[in-house]
């Protein structure tokens, strides 16, 4: 029962749940690739931070992400299946 004026809504839903899981696959991944291989400190904010705490900071990042993008599909989702309960009167207005 997909209204086509809504389309749009149901492919930004999915797509952010895509966004979710990519998110969290390439920041875990690039994570523990700093974490476990080190490398040269980076400048951030004027100060020396290490490669392994940049890589703690990525992998805490890409859960928060994760978990962003995973609520924004579901709110979404949620706002979708409210309109298509709500009973549908003849007069657009009300």
């Amino acid at each position: 029962m997909r209204n086509d004026g809504y389309k749009l809504l149901h492919v930004g839903a999915t797509v952010f749940k895509v966004l979710a899981w990519v998110a969290l696959v390439l920041q875990v991944v690039m994570g523990l690739i700093l974490l476990v291989g080190g490398g040269d400190p980076v400048l951030i904010g004027g100060l020396e931070v290490p490669a392994r705490v940049v890589g703690i900071l990525n992998c805490i990042s890409a859960v928060v992400y994760f978990f962003m993008f995973l609520l924004m599909s579901a709110v979404i989702r949620l706002l979708l299946e409210l309109h298509a309960r709500l009973p549908q009167t003849g007069s657009p207005g009300r």
